[in-house]
């Protein structure tokens, strides 16, 4: 909580705090949780059912008889609206009731299934064989008779399967955790416990391995999806689940046009149970389950088909959930033949647009001009048949000679054959007639030719054999790079679109957090370098957790002007919700694409090399940290980022203390400066007293005669005689000198 929070907080504490506010009606609605028994007021509620919002979702985890018979052990195949809407009816249990006439609607139901399954019959056995191919089921029972009488070996050389595995491992290689962004610059330190709220059920119900599973559906059969689901998690919440539904248990509107379903009028599931497991979980519906879906022998048929040990007493019943769409919004039921196993109820899932939407997330790969759905082993389906076939026939041409005989050149035509086959063999042939064996090497030879045509078409056909490795030509490494980014642009369309599946089903999840994650969770996860951490949502701060986060001078004068004291109950009292999701909106990116590493270490190693041939410094350690392919350079990325920041924290802190050492080394050098100035001067002074001084002692003194004087001390002019007189200080009688 900021600092200024925090003085609103205590500047209004004579109000109690917001969350208080809400409860007592002055403020905006309080959530579910909020209530303090000691706050009197009222609550504000939403819609006309007034109850609170996490009653219907309660009522609705609660009841055994709403099971959703897909996956037993998940709670609830639809729900109530977690808030009712005003003017709609709702039964005593606080779920909404559907509004249409039950048997008419039934009928509607039961003419959609049939409908689908009526019209989707040709596209589905095109499928069931695409995933035989896939499945090593190249040959037909027609076919292999045909080879064994001819004696024909059945090879299958499976470039489908080796197609398919390396786009699906592409996908596994390319996998990157969701990331959320707010949408708003005050949400932004909440954007991130969105992104670990998204990865954290992505972890918890494998997100990943349903991903690559509905990725395989596209790629072979067509197009597949997954379930999104509820479940009590036992503490009276509800956990979000993401179920992988195969293929040959879905089926959707003929007459949807779209890759993403988004025109679909109804999706739905085919199961098969037992009937004494139904009747566990219906044990209401005696007549109805009696009465089940006739039997199947196609795509919907109970797998296995067949079964060597079966129990006669073992009865299967086929039942139907049906998600349709009416009135704007989507409803879903399970029913049999006979009627309704669980009543319509409207789907608790909203998408990023705040509208109704269907729990079943389905994802196409291609759509044909008639509805058909498809996948990229379609196309492949050709070529493996040629392949198979002439190596086939090129293998039996090898080990296969032809005869040429006249009639009765040999006594038993079946042993000249056997021993025509044999490497050692011996014939006797009749004189005098005709017995050739002419070996069909140069039929083989051309079926060679073909097949190595085939072969080549089937490489250049989906992933090349520079993505997955194993191209035996001795080639560049730009050329190896130039053919991986053309595989990897001819494989974008699949990726792409699988991508925007993923971000779809991201969005309804992250609505369901936003309106059942209402009470305080915490999240466990871990960083791509395996560090746990731990992210609250709707975190209730009390006042005392926000006091002790403060400096503890800071924390004393907030309780003194508060007049609190350790141990009172105000300091329990809710300030704030941290990382509340209710009313938090951001935008998902899934940011992925076929791997193509040679093209990215070929573009960092010129990076690094530019760096190095530039002045040190010229390129950030960022830059090249950024563009590098580290799988932890985030982490890199973030540890030089709070580096600076801490160099700069720590320069700031520093700051006063250099600037008060070069305020006092200034005014060192000031005082030094003056008391230079002052004995410059005091030297000044004395120089000019000394010269002053030296004048006036001259000036006071008499003159000193210049040139030869007398003994009177007076000068002798030049020309006059010069006597000599005894010194002065000479006495008398002295010699003279």
């Amino acid at each position: 909580m900021s600092g200024s929070g925090l003085s609103r907080f205590l500047a209004m504490h004579n109000e109690g705090s917001p969350v208080e506010r809400k409860q007592s009606g002055r403020g905006q609605v309080a959530r579910e949780g909020d209530p303090n028994p000691e706050t009197p007021g009222t609550r504000i509620m939403i819609g006309a059912s007034k109850s609170k919002p996490g009653d219907a979702l309660a009522t609705f985890l609660a009841m055994d008889d709403m099971g959703s018979p897909y996956e037993m052990q998940r709670r609830g195949m639809t729900q109530a609206e977690a808030e009712g809407v005003e003017g709609e009816i709702l039964g005593r249990d606080g779920r909404a009731v559907y509004p249409g006439d039950l048997d008419e609607t039934h009928t509607k139901l039961v003419g959609y299934f049939e409908e689908a399954e009526r019209n989707s019959d040709s596209a589905r056995r095109a499928a069931e064989r695409d995933r035989d191919y896939f499945d090593d089921k190249q040959w037909t029972a027609k076919e292999m008779e045909a080879l064994r009488k001819r004696g024909q070996p059945d090879l299958t050389i499976n470039y489908v399967k080796r197609k398919v595995e390396l786009l699906s491992g592409l996908e596994r290689r390319s996998r990157t955790d969701p990331k959320a962004f707010p949408r708003t610059p005050t949400e932004e330190d909440r954007a991130d416990a969105a992104t670990q709220s998204l990865r954290y059920v992505a972890d918890a119900t494998h997100f990943g391995q349903v991903r690559s599973d509905v990725y395989q559906n596209m790629l072979i059969e067509g197009f597949g999806g997954c379930e999104i689901g509820l479940e009590d998690d036992g503490k009276g919440g509800a956990e979000i689940t993401l179920t992988h539904v195969p293929w040959d248990r879905l089926f959707h509107d003929p007459h949807s046009r779209r890759a993403d379903f988004s025109d679909a009028r109804y999706l739905g599931i085919v199961i098969w149970m037992d009937r004494d497991q139904l009747l566990e979980m219906f044990p209401n519906a005696d007549e109805v389950v009696a009465e089940t879906f006739a039997p199947s022998s196609g795509t919907y048929e109970d797998k296995p088909g067949h079964v060597a040990w079966q129990d006669n007493q073992r009865k299967r019943s086929r039942i139907v959930q049906v998600y349709w769409l009416e009135g704007g919004d989507w409803w879903g039921a399970t029913i049999s033949r006979a009627g309704f196993l669980s009543e319509p109820q409207r789907s608790p899932f909203k998408d990023h647009r705040g509208r109704s939407t269907c729990p079943l997330r389905l994802r196409s790969a291609y759509v044909d001009r008639e509805n058909n759905r498809y996948g990229a082993a379609r196309t492949l389906i050709g070529l493996q048949d040629e392949i198979n076939k002439r190596r086939s026939k090129a293998l039996h041409l090898l080990s296969v000679n032809r005869i040429i005989a006249e009639k009765g050149a040999v006594q038993d035509v079946d042993r000249a054959r056997r021993e025509v086959a044999r490497p050692d063999g011996y014939i006797e042939v009749a004189p005098q007639m005709r017995f050739e064996v002419a070996p069909a090497g140069d039929l083989s030879a051309g079926q060679f030719q073909l097949l190595q045509h085939a072969t080549q078409e089937m490489q250049a056909s989906g992933p090349n054999a520079s993505m997955a490795g194993n191209d035996p030509r001795d080639l560049s490494g730009k050329a190896i790079m130039a053919q991986q980014a053309g595989g990897a642009a001819q494989n974008e369309p699949l990726a792409d679109a699988l991508r925007q599946w993923s971000r779809e089903v991201y969005e309804v999840v992250w609505q369901a957090i936003r309106e059942f994650w209402t009470g305080e969770k915490w999240l466990r996860v871990t960083d791509d370098m395996g560090k746990l951490q731990w992210v609250g949502l709707n975190h209730r701060v009390t006042l005392q957790e926000e006091l002790a986060k403060m400096p503890e001078d800071q924390r004393a004068m907030a309780m003194q002007r508060m007049m609190l004291q350790p141990g009172d109950p105000r300091l329990m009292q809710v300030i704030r919700i941290e990382n509340e999701v209710s009313d938090l909106e951001v935008d998902i990116t899934i940011e992925e694409g076929p791997d193509s590493p040679s093209m990215q270490a070929e573009q960092f190693q010129q990076l690094t090399q530019l760096a190095g041939a530039l002045p040190p410094g010229t390129i950030p350690p960022d830059v090249i940290i950024a563009a590098s392919s580290l799988r932890n350079k985030e982490q890199l990325l973030d540890m030089l980022k709070q580096q600076r920041e801490a160099q700069a924290q720590q320069q700031q802190a520093q700051a006063p203390i250099a600037q008060a050492h070069a305020v006092a080394e200034v005014r060192q050098k000031d005082a030094q400066a003056q008391a230079n100035e002052a004995l410059a001067a005091e030297r000044r002074a004395k120089a000019v007293h000394q010269v002053a001084q030296t004048h006036r002692t001259a000036a006071e003194s008499p003159a000193v005669p210049v040139g030869p004087v007398g003994p009177d001390g007076q000068p002798i002019l030049p020309g006059q005689m010069r006597v000599a007189y005894p010194a002065p200080a000479q006495e008398m009688g002295a010699p003279l000198q």
